[in-house]
């Protein structure tokens, strides 16, 4: 197989399938990229790290300029066609993959578990700052309610969840 000149091509797969046309390109050993990260969602009332395409319904495929191979990429399970401009493919700048690859968060630390129901928590910003609490429920993907005792009355409150911490053992 001779060297030809490759350059990357944008992909639209079919709607909640883009897992599966990465793993079926892989198979037929074509270059794909699909970026990902990683979010908090409320998942049965509990919040959970997920893991989703960072452009729901699109991949990056990295093929020959001069069409070969391009034929076994429309039939692949999982891709609906190639993303054109004027009925032709476009190409997608190598920058672009490059500064994806830089986004790519899949290596950084995981933060702490989220806290669970019961669990102490602090405060840690606005006009309860410091103010220790215990975690009654999550209230969406963004706040939570917490129990706090003031002027010895337990009184619910709700937060963004960013301002909330699990307190230290």
């Amino acid at each position: 197989m001779s060297e030809c000149e490759k350059s990357w091509y944008l992909i639209n797969s079919k709607p909640k399938q883009e897992l599966r046309a990465e793993e079926h390109l892989k198979n037929q050993e074509i270059n794909c990229v699909l970026p990902v990260l990683e979010v908090d969602k409320i998942i049965r009332g509990k919040r959970q790290k997920v893991t989703e395409p960072l452009f729901p319904g699109y991949l990056f495929v990295e093929l020959q300029t001069n069409g070969q191979d391009w034929s076994k990429i429309r039939s692949t399970r999982g891709v609906r066609d190639f993303v054109r401009f004027g009925g032709v493919p476009g190409r997608v700048p190598d920058s672009v993959l490059e500064h994806l690859q830089l986004l790519d968060t899949s290596n950084t630390p995981m933060e702490t578990n989220a806290p669970r129901v019961g669990d102490k928590v602090v405060i840690t910003e606005g006009p309860f700052k410091d103010l220790e609490g215990v975690f009654k429920i999550s209230n969406g993907e963004k706040r939570s309610i917490v129990l706090l005792t003031i002027l010895g009355n337990i009184t619910e409150m709700e937060l963004e969840n960013t301002k909330l911490r699990k307190a230290e053992s």
